[in-house]
């Protein structure tokens, strides 16, 4: 089925915002947004889509005497309108902004569409300034029984049985960008006549042979009053077509049948890496199904047809799909020669090409993996129009409103306020007080404080609860040590020498024997030292930048955790309060078993079982 591509700046049908036209009324502002649209959406069978993909982009240039016509000024218009639609669609996304909800009227079979703003799919913005009333009785029954009709059928197949009535329908409410244009002018077209010798009766000049005498003052004292070689031009105004002046960026409101449900057991959704990877890896999957199994072959002819088909087959794959990244695979699947039974080729050959061509393609998935990764632009859109709500109709009666199904919320820093912000409704207070507190305050209040934010720890570790900070001290404190991490040990120290802090980096990368040493010099207590040599997350690449992450500025006495491989330390961290609590139970449980062995009583439990140990009596 040939696709159409339709063009995003479309001529307004119906339905605007009731501030947009002065000369409208509020009651013929209602009624143009009653036509629903013509066009259920398209299947994903059959999209054709409501807007193409990247274009390239050109924009006007202006210099100093240059003819404008209304192609470069409008060419200006379009180029910042396809930029704006480009950053919209690929930068942003397309859904619900904020606003637009869909509640219930005090009219029967009506529904208020509140104020808001929306993104399209093809990146237009939707933006309803005013309340719109909608009439969605009126919408669904002139999408079910259209005033055109034919009598070549009967009936017709979209006109709903009586009895379908009493039975609950669902429809959802969408709305979808649209243009007006507005302020008609009659525009001025200009004329030229030109008149010359040897014109027609009626004309301006005489006929060719006829004398013309100028005279000093500069007019004519002959009869004729032009020569054969003069030309004499008039200019003619005239009306043309109203053309507009203004474009209305509206929108019309409408229905459609309820999207299907999307069933979780079909997979991951389009558009994501968990999709791009399963499509990635689904011919990857048949290529190592059609490997064939030489353990079941004895005969050496068959055995090198079996291999060399395979081969090919894994060399057309990767010739049509281009999802190797790592060329040497390529490389390596080109350099696998096969030979003939005659030139000496044998069965245990064939095994071993036959296991580098499967490890070649096991290998390709890897580079599915790493090409998933990268996001890839979205596909055209099959429709333009976006759901703002779904409901249910019953006995032209509307039951109920749902609010969230087929709606796609655009999930942007707006949004996340709205739904975070009551987690961290006092950081910014607390964040305000505590820059107050250090960019504020005179210097003489700073020296007699002695920096107090950082008269505990210039470290600490604490961990955020589900109901956020739970106190502004803990906010405090956690300032307190980002600002020291960021100042480092030597400045904390001088603002607020009673910290002394330590800058931990410079250890990294000693011998862990003399830095244990160092740090119990300093005050630290290392109850803790793992060796992390059998540890593969610690690579060589971690290794390297293990000073990096190690606090900047500690205050001596916390205790720490050390990590080592191969003698060298690698790693160094302010241990965690809770690993801490761990540490003394664990010593706690083993120094109580220890003393349940020095008593040699284990009691029995009436079911026969070890019960719990008796205390020993002090003798």
């Amino acid at each position: 089925m040939p696709t159409t591509t339709k063009t995003t700046r479309k001529v307004f049908v119906a339905g605007r915002n009731a501030a947009a036209a002065p000369t409208a009324t509020a009651g013929e502002a209602v009624a143009s947004v009653y036509v629903p649209p013509t066009r259920s959406p398209a299947p994903a069978t059959c999209c054709c889509p409501a807007c193409s993909g990247l274009a390239c982009l050109d924009r006007t240039r202006f210099f100093s005497g240059q003819l404008l016509t209304e192609a470069d000024l409008n060419n200006e218009q379009s180029y910042w309108l396809a930029k704006n639609r480009l950053h919209n669609r690929y930068l942003n996304g397309w859904g619900v902004v904020c606003g637009l909800q869909v509640v219930c009227s005090e009219c029967e079979g009506w529904v208020t569409v509140k104020t808001g703003y929306a993104i399209d799919p093809c990146g237009n913005d939707i933006i309803v300034c005013t309340e719109q009333p909608f009439n969605v009785l009126k919408a669904i029954q002139g999408c079910c029984a259209p005033t055109k009709q034919t009598s070549n059928c009967a009936p017709l197949r979209y006109t709903p049985p009586a009895e379908c009535q009493n039975m609950p329908q669902h429809w959802c409410i969408t709305i979808e960008y649209q243009e007006q244009q507005s302020r008609m002018v009659t525009p001025l077209v200009q004329a030229a006549k030109s008149c010359g010798c040897g014109s027609s009766k009626g004309g301006c000049g005489c006929g060719c042979g006829g004398s013309s005498h100028t005279s000093s003052n500069g007019g004519s004292n002959g009869a004729c009053g032009c020569g054969c070689s003069s030309t004499q031009t008039t200019t003619a105004v005239s009306a043309g077509a109203c053309e507009p002046t203004r474009i209305i960026e509206g929108f019309r409101l409408g229905i459609c049948a309820q999207p299907p449900t999307r069933d979780p057991k079909a997979g991951p959704a389009p558009g994501t890496a968990a999709y791009q990877y399963q499509n990635c890896i689904q011919g990857l999957k048949q290529l190592a199904v059609m490997a064939p199994d030489l353990s079941q072959i004895s005969d050496v002819n068959q055995a090198y047809q079996a291999v060399c088909s395979y081969l090919v087959t894994v060399n057309q794959y990767f010739a049509k799909n281009e999802i190797v990244t790592r060329c040497s695979l390529l490389d390596a699947l080109s350099t696998i020669v096969l030979l003939t039974p005659a030139n000496g080729g044998t069965i245990s050959a064939y095994q071993t090409a036959l296991g580098q061509i499967k490890t070649i393609v096991g290998m390709a998935r890897l580079d599915c993996f790493c090409m998933s990764l990268l996001p890839t632009c979205p596909p055209d859109p099959c429709d333009d129009r976006l759901i703002l709500a779904c409901v249910t109709v019953q006995n032209n009666r509307i039951v109920n409103i749902c609010p969230f199904e087929g709606r796609q919320q655009l999930i942007g820093f707006t949004a996340l306020n709205y739904w975070l912000g009551p987690i961290f409704s006092n950081v910014t207070q607390l964040l305000d007080k505590a820059f107050e507190q250090i960019c504020c305050t005179t210097p003489e209040v700073q020296l007699r404080n002695g920096f107090n934010f950082l008269a505990t720890n210039a470290y600490e570790r604490f961990n955020v609860t589900t109901n956020g900070i739970s106190s502004p001290a803990m906010f405090n404190q956690m300032f307190a040590s980002f600002l020291a991490q960021t100042m480092g040990a030597g400045m904390v120290n001088l603002i607020a020498p009673q910290a002394k802090a330590v800058d931990l980096r410079s250890f990294v990368g000693g011998s862990s024997e003399v830095v244990l040493r160092a740090l119990a010099e300093q005050g630290f207590k290392t109850n803790s030292q793992q060796n992390v040599t059998a540890d593969p997350s610690w690579d060589a690449g971690a290794v390297a930048a293990g000073s990096q992450f190690a606090p900047s500025a500690v205050s001596s006495g916390q205790p720490l955790t050390v990590y080592t491989k191969g003698g060298i330390v690698v790693g160094i961290e302010v241990t965690d309060p809770t690993t801490i609590l761990q540490q003394q139970v664990a010593a706690l449980q083993k120094r109580v078993d220890q003393l349940t062995g020095e008593s040699g009583d284990t009691p029995q439990s009436p079911s026969g079982g070890p019960s719990a140990p008796r205390k020993r009596r002090p003798s």
